[in-house]
Protein backbone atom coordinates (compact mmCIF):
# COMPACT_ATOMS: atom_id res chain seq x y z
CA UNK A 1 0.00 0.00 0.00
CA UNK A 2 1.37 3.40 -0.89
CA UNK A 3 1.38 6.47 1.31
CA UNK A 4 -0.28 9.69 0.23
CA UNK A 5 1.50 12.89 1.05
CA UNK A 6 -0.06 16.23 1.98
CA UNK A 7 2.60 18.86 2.11
CA UNK A 8 4.12 22.15 1.36
CA UNK A 9 7.87 22.43 1.91
CA UNK A 10 9.76 24.71 4.25
CA UNK A 11 9.82 28.40 3.35
CA UNK A 12 12.91 30.38 4.30
CA UNK A 13 11.75 33.58 5.99
CA UNK A 14 14.34 35.67 7.79
CA UNK A 15 13.81 35.81 11.53
CA UNK A 16 12.74 39.14 12.99
CA UNK A 17 13.11 40.23 16.60
CA UNK A 18 9.38 40.42 17.26
CA UNK A 19 7.69 39.06 20.35
CA UNK A 20 6.77 35.41 20.41
CA UNK A 21 3.10 34.52 20.01
CA UNK A 22 1.42 31.27 20.99
CA UNK A 23 -0.47 29.61 18.16
CA UNK A 24 -2.64 26.54 17.82
CA UNK A 25 -3.53 24.35 14.83
CA UNK A 26 -6.09 21.56 14.87
CA UNK A 27 -7.36 19.45 12.02
CA UNK A 28 -9.60 16.54 11.24
CA UNK A 29 -9.95 14.26 8.23
CA UNK A 30 -13.45 13.21 7.24
CA UNK A 31 -12.24 9.62 7.15
CA UNK A 32 -10.54 7.99 10.19
CA UNK A 33 -7.03 7.95 8.72
CA UNK A 34 -3.87 7.49 10.78
CA UNK A 35 -0.33 8.72 10.24
CA UNK A 36 2.01 11.54 11.13
CA UNK A 37 1.81 15.29 10.46
CA UNK A 38 5.02 17.29 10.11
CA UNK A 39 4.80 21.01 10.83
CA UNK A 40 7.64 23.07 9.36
CA UNK A 41 8.68 26.55 10.37
CA UNK A 42 10.29 29.01 7.96
CA UNK A 43 13.60 29.13 9.82
CA UNK A 44 14.25 25.42 9.41
CA UNK A 45 12.58 24.10 12.56
CA UNK A 46 10.02 21.33 12.43
CA UNK A 47 7.95 19.12 14.70
CA UNK A 48 5.77 16.04 14.43
CA UNK A 49 2.29 15.16 15.68
CA UNK A 50 0.39 11.90 15.37
CA UNK A 51 -2.78 11.75 13.30
CA UNK A 52 -5.10 9.43 15.20
CA UNK A 53 -8.53 8.51 13.83
CA UNK A 54 -8.22 11.45 11.45
CA UNK A 55 -7.49 14.11 14.11
CA UNK A 56 -4.39 16.09 15.06
CA UNK A 57 -3.59 19.14 17.20
CA UNK A 58 -0.50 21.25 17.74
CA UNK A 59 0.57 24.27 19.83
CA UNK A 60 3.69 26.34 19.34
CA UNK A 61 5.35 29.76 19.51
CA UNK A 62 6.30 32.02 16.60
CA UNK A 63 6.91 35.64 15.67
CA UNK A 64 3.40 36.26 14.34
CA UNK A 65 2.16 36.42 11.70
CA UNK A 66 4.17 33.39 10.59
CA UNK A 67 3.89 31.10 7.58
CA UNK A 68 3.46 27.46 8.61
CA UNK A 69 3.69 24.45 6.33
CA UNK A 70 2.27 20.95 6.76
CA UNK A 71 3.56 17.61 5.53
CA UNK A 72 1.44 14.54 6.34
CA UNK A 73 2.02 10.87 5.68
CA UNK A 74 -1.15 8.80 5.89
CA UNK A 75 -1.13 5.04 6.34
CA UNK A 76 -3.06 2.46 4.29
CA UNK A 77 -4.06 4.80 1.46
CA UNK A 78 -3.89 2.86 -1.84
CA UNK A 79 -3.40 4.38 -5.32
CA UNK A 80 -0.90 6.60 -7.04
CA UNK A 81 0.75 9.52 -5.26
CA UNK A 82 -0.76 12.92 -5.96
CA UNK A 83 1.01 16.06 -4.79
CA UNK A 84 -1.17 18.60 -3.00
CA UNK A 85 -0.37 21.01 -0.23
CA UNK A 86 -1.61 23.33 2.48
CA UNK A 87 0.07 26.38 3.98
CA UNK A 88 -1.11 29.40 5.92
CA UNK A 89 -0.21 32.15 8.35
CA UNK A 90 -0.70 31.61 12.08
CA UNK A 91 -1.02 34.02 15.00
CA UNK A 92 -2.73 33.95 18.39
CA UNK A 93 -6.12 33.07 16.86
CA UNK A 94 -6.42 29.25 16.55
CA UNK A 95 -6.48 27.76 13.05
CA UNK A 96 -8.94 24.92 12.44
CA UNK A 97 -8.97 22.91 9.21
CA UNK A 98 -10.96 20.01 7.78
CA UNK A 99 -9.40 17.63 5.27
CA UNK A 100 -10.93 15.12 2.91
CA UNK A 101 -9.12 12.55 0.80
CA UNK A 102 -10.81 12.19 -2.57
CA UNK A 103 -10.17 9.48 -5.14
CA UNK A 104 -9.96 10.93 -8.64
CA UNK A 105 -9.67 9.20 -11.99
CA UNK A 106 -7.83 10.21 -15.13
CA UNK A 107 -7.32 8.40 -18.41
CA UNK A 108 -3.86 7.34 -17.20
CA UNK A 109 -4.30 6.46 -13.50
CA UNK A 110 -6.27 6.93 -10.31
CA UNK A 111 -4.90 9.13 -7.52
CA UNK A 112 -5.76 10.51 -4.12
CA UNK A 113 -6.34 14.25 -3.86
CA UNK A 114 -6.87 16.16 -0.63
CA UNK A 115 -9.43 18.89 -0.15
CA UNK A 116 -8.67 21.41 2.60
CA UNK A 117 -11.36 23.62 4.17
CA UNK A 118 -10.55 26.29 6.74
CA UNK A 119 -13.14 26.30 9.54
CA UNK A 120 -11.24 29.09 11.27
CA UNK A 121 -8.24 31.09 10.12
CA UNK A 122 -5.74 33.28 11.92
CA UNK A 123 -6.57 36.98 12.07
CA UNK A 124 -3.88 37.84 9.52
CA UNK A 125 -4.86 35.01 7.18
CA UNK A 126 -8.42 36.41 7.27
CA UNK A 127 -7.05 39.81 6.25
CA UNK A 128 -5.00 38.25 3.47
CA UNK A 129 -7.95 36.26 2.14
CA UNK A 130 -10.22 39.31 2.15
CA UNK A 131 -7.63 41.25 0.17
CA UNK A 132 -7.38 38.38 -2.35
CA UNK A 133 -11.15 38.54 -2.83
CA UNK A 134 -10.97 42.30 -3.47
CA UNK A 135 -8.32 41.69 -6.14
CA UNK A 136 -10.15 38.87 -7.94
CA UNK A 137 -10.54 39.64 -11.64
CA UNK A 138 -7.94 42.43 -11.68
CA UNK A 139 -4.96 41.92 -13.97
CA UNK A 140 -1.53 43.41 -13.28
CA UNK A 141 -0.94 43.53 -17.04
CA UNK A 142 -3.86 45.91 -17.66
CA UNK A 143 -3.17 49.53 -16.76
CA UNK A 144 -6.70 50.34 -15.58
CA UNK A 145 -6.89 47.17 -13.47
CA UNK A 146 -3.44 47.73 -12.00
CA UNK A 147 -4.33 51.27 -10.93
CA UNK A 148 -7.48 50.04 -9.18
CA UNK A 149 -5.59 47.13 -7.59
CA UNK A 150 -2.86 49.44 -6.33
CA UNK A 151 -5.46 51.56 -4.55
CA UNK A 152 -6.93 48.43 -2.92
CA UNK A 153 -3.52 47.12 -1.81
CA UNK A 154 -2.38 50.48 -0.43
CA UNK A 155 -5.63 50.88 1.51
CA UNK A 156 -5.12 47.47 3.10
CA UNK A 157 -1.48 48.20 3.87
CA UNK A 158 -2.35 51.54 5.47
CA UNK A 159 -4.89 50.10 7.92
CA UNK A 160 -2.47 47.51 9.32
CA UNK A 161 -0.72 48.64 12.49
CA UNK A 162 1.80 45.81 12.38
CA UNK A 163 4.88 46.70 10.34
CA UNK A 164 5.55 43.05 9.63
CA UNK A 165 2.00 42.59 8.31
CA UNK A 166 2.43 45.61 6.07
CA UNK A 167 5.70 44.20 4.68
CA UNK A 168 4.01 40.87 3.88
CA UNK A 169 1.10 42.58 2.11
CA UNK A 170 3.47 44.72 0.03
CA UNK A 171 5.69 41.75 -0.82
CA UNK A 172 2.86 39.43 -1.84
CA UNK A 173 1.13 42.07 -3.96
CA UNK A 174 4.08 43.96 -5.43
CA UNK A 175 2.99 43.09 -8.98
CA UNK A 176 0.06 45.49 -8.56
CA UNK A 177 2.26 48.37 -7.36
CA UNK A 178 4.38 50.79 -9.36
CA UNK A 179 8.14 50.58 -8.87
CA UNK A 180 8.08 54.09 -7.41
CA UNK A 181 5.40 53.19 -4.86
CA UNK A 182 7.20 49.97 -3.85
CA UNK A 183 10.42 51.91 -3.24
CA UNK A 184 8.53 54.56 -1.27
CA UNK A 185 6.98 51.88 0.96
CA UNK A 186 10.33 50.14 1.35
CA UNK A 187 12.04 53.35 2.46
CA UNK A 188 9.34 53.80 5.09
CA UNK A 189 10.13 50.50 6.82
CA UNK A 190 12.45 50.12 9.80
CA UNK A 191 15.98 48.78 9.33
CA UNK A 192 14.80 45.55 10.93
CA UNK A 193 12.13 45.00 8.28
CA UNK A 194 14.47 46.10 5.47
CA UNK A 195 16.93 43.40 6.53
CA UNK A 196 14.26 40.68 6.64
CA UNK A 197 13.51 38.30 3.76
CA UNK A 198 10.32 40.25 3.06
CA UNK A 199 12.20 43.54 2.99
CA UNK A 200 14.86 42.23 0.64
CA UNK A 201 12.25 40.92 -1.80
CA UNK A 202 10.37 44.24 -1.68
CA UNK A 203 13.56 46.12 -2.55
CA UNK A 204 14.31 43.69 -5.39
CA UNK A 205 10.79 44.19 -6.76
CA UNK A 206 11.34 47.96 -6.72
CA UNK A 207 14.61 47.69 -8.64
CA UNK A 208 13.46 45.17 -11.26
CA UNK A 209 14.05 46.42 -14.79
CA UNK A 210 13.39 43.90 -17.53
CA UNK A 211 15.62 44.23 -20.57
CA UNK A 212 13.31 41.91 -22.51
CA UNK A 213 9.95 42.85 -23.92
CA UNK A 214 7.03 41.17 -25.63
CA UNK A 215 7.88 40.55 -29.28
CA UNK A 216 11.60 39.96 -28.65
CA UNK A 217 13.19 36.63 -29.49
CA UNK A 218 14.45 34.97 -26.34
CA UNK A 219 18.28 34.82 -26.35
CA UNK A 220 19.65 31.29 -26.28
CA UNK A 221 20.98 29.96 -22.98
CA UNK A 222 22.00 26.70 -21.34
CA UNK A 223 22.33 25.43 -17.78
CA UNK A 224 22.61 22.11 -15.93
CA UNK A 225 19.47 20.27 -14.90
CA UNK A 226 18.83 18.36 -11.65
CA UNK A 227 21.00 15.45 -12.84
CA UNK A 228 23.89 17.64 -13.94
CA UNK A 229 23.11 17.36 -17.64
CA UNK A 230 23.27 20.55 -19.71
CA UNK A 231 19.87 21.63 -21.02
CA UNK A 232 19.81 24.09 -23.92
CA UNK A 233 16.99 26.56 -24.43
CA UNK A 234 16.98 25.52 -28.09
CA UNK A 235 15.74 22.11 -26.88
CA UNK A 236 12.46 23.86 -26.01
CA UNK A 237 11.75 24.97 -29.56
CA UNK A 238 8.42 23.79 -30.93
CA UNK A 239 6.45 24.29 -27.71
CA UNK A 240 4.91 27.17 -25.82
CA UNK A 241 7.12 27.40 -22.73
CA UNK A 242 6.86 29.29 -19.46
CA UNK A 243 10.34 29.99 -18.08
CA UNK A 244 9.78 30.31 -14.34
CA UNK A 245 12.41 32.00 -12.16
CA UNK A 246 11.95 30.88 -8.56
CA UNK A 247 13.70 29.51 -5.45
CA UNK A 248 12.87 27.10 -2.65
CA UNK A 249 13.28 29.90 -0.07
CA UNK A 250 10.92 32.32 -1.88
CA UNK A 251 7.50 32.45 -0.18
CA UNK A 252 5.56 34.02 -3.11
CA UNK A 253 7.17 31.46 -5.44
CA UNK A 254 6.01 28.55 -3.31
CA UNK A 255 2.57 30.14 -3.01
CA UNK A 256 2.40 30.36 -6.81
CA UNK A 257 3.60 26.79 -7.44
CA UNK A 258 0.14 25.16 -7.07
CA UNK A 259 -1.10 27.49 -9.84
CA UNK A 260 1.79 26.39 -12.07
CA UNK A 261 1.05 22.72 -11.34
CA UNK A 262 -2.58 23.24 -12.33
CA UNK A 263 -1.60 25.07 -15.53
CA UNK A 264 0.94 22.39 -16.43
CA UNK A 265 -1.49 19.49 -16.13
CA UNK A 266 -4.25 21.46 -17.85
CA UNK A 267 -2.21 22.43 -20.91
CA UNK A 268 0.73 20.00 -21.15
CA UNK A 269 -1.11 17.98 -23.80
CA UNK A 270 -1.70 21.21 -25.78
CA UNK A 271 1.98 21.72 -26.64
CA UNK A 272 2.79 23.59 -23.41
CA UNK A 273 5.75 23.09 -21.09
CA UNK A 274 7.47 24.79 -18.15
CA UNK A 275 11.16 25.27 -17.43
CA UNK A 276 12.09 26.17 -13.87
CA UNK A 277 15.22 28.27 -13.31
CA UNK A 278 16.13 28.17 -9.63
CA UNK A 279 18.01 30.84 -7.70
CA UNK A 280 18.91 28.37 -4.98
CA UNK A 281 22.38 27.80 -3.57
CA UNK A 282 21.83 24.37 -1.96
CA UNK A 283 20.97 21.50 -4.27
CA UNK A 284 19.25 19.55 -1.49
CA UNK A 285 16.82 22.43 -0.82
CA UNK A 286 16.17 22.86 -4.54
CA UNK A 287 15.43 19.18 -5.15
CA UNK A 288 13.32 18.88 -1.99
CA UNK A 289 11.13 21.81 -3.07
CA UNK A 290 10.67 20.33 -6.56
CA UNK A 291 9.50 17.05 -5.05
CA UNK A 292 7.40 18.63 -2.30
CA UNK A 293 5.51 20.98 -4.63
CA UNK A 294 5.03 18.36 -7.34
CA UNK A 295 6.91 20.32 -10.03
CA UNK A 296 7.20 17.58 -12.63
CA UNK A 297 8.63 19.69 -15.46
CA UNK A 298 12.28 20.37 -16.37
CA UNK A 299 14.49 22.37 -13.99
CA UNK A 300 17.91 24.01 -14.24
CA UNK A 301 20.19 25.91 -11.88
CA UNK A 302 23.85 26.73 -11.42
CA UNK A 303 23.22 27.04 -7.64
CA UNK A 304 24.69 30.53 -7.53
CA UNK A 305 21.66 32.21 -5.98
CA UNK A 306 21.12 35.75 -7.21
CA UNK A 307 24.25 35.35 -9.34
CA UNK A 308 22.54 32.68 -11.45
CA UNK A 309 23.89 33.15 -14.97
CA UNK A 310 20.50 32.91 -16.70
CA UNK A 311 18.73 35.25 -14.27
CA UNK A 312 21.56 37.80 -14.63
CA UNK A 313 21.38 37.42 -18.41
CA UNK A 314 17.73 38.49 -18.31
CA UNK A 315 18.21 41.02 -15.49
CA UNK A 316 15.92 39.11 -13.08
CA UNK A 317 16.02 40.97 -9.77
CA UNK A 318 13.03 39.51 -7.98
CA UNK A 319 11.25 36.17 -7.86
CA UNK A 320 8.87 34.82 -8.89
CA UNK A 321 9.38 36.12 -12.42
CA UNK A 322 8.49 34.44 -15.69
CA UNK A 323 8.82 34.64 -19.45
CA UNK A 324 6.27 32.99 -21.76
CA UNK A 325 7.59 32.17 -25.23
CA UNK A 326 5.89 30.75 -28.32
CA UNK A 327 6.96 27.78 -30.45
CA UNK A 328 9.60 29.87 -32.24
CA UNK A 329 11.08 31.31 -29.05
CA UNK A 330 9.39 34.71 -29.26
CA UNK A 331 8.36 36.35 -25.98
CA UNK A 332 4.57 36.69 -25.81
CA UNK A 333 4.12 37.63 -22.14
CA UNK A 334 6.05 38.51 -18.97
CA UNK A 335 5.30 37.78 -15.32
CA UNK A 336 1.94 36.05 -15.67
CA UNK A 337 0.68 34.55 -12.41
CA UNK A 338 -2.39 32.67 -11.25
CA UNK A 339 -5.53 33.49 -13.19
CA UNK A 340 -3.64 35.72 -15.64
CA UNK A 341 -1.48 32.77 -16.75
CA UNK A 342 -4.46 30.45 -17.09
CA UNK A 343 -6.36 32.98 -19.24
CA UNK A 344 -3.38 33.61 -21.50
CA UNK A 345 -2.72 29.90 -22.04
CA UNK A 346 -6.39 29.25 -22.76
CA UNK A 347 -6.33 32.11 -25.27
CA UNK A 348 -3.39 30.73 -27.25
CA UNK A 349 -3.77 26.97 -26.75
CA UNK A 350 -7.51 26.24 -26.70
Amino acid sequence: MKKITLFLAVFLIGGLAFGQTKFEISGKYKTPVNGMMKISYGDGKSDFIPIADGSFKYKGNVEAPYYITLFAELKNIPSELKAVGVSFFVDNKPTVIELDTLTKKTTRFDYIDTKVVFVQRSTFQDKLDLLKKELVGLSASKEEDKKKAEEIVLANVAKNKSEKERSILVNWNSRFLSKEKILELYNGFSDEIKASAYGIQIKNAALTKYTLKVGDMLPLFSQKDTKGKVLKSSDLKGKYVLIDFWASWCVPCREENPNLVNAFFKFKDKNFDILGVSLDTKKSNWLAAITADGLTWKHVSDLNGWENEVSRMFNIKSVPSSILIDKEGKIIALNLRGEELDKKLAEILL
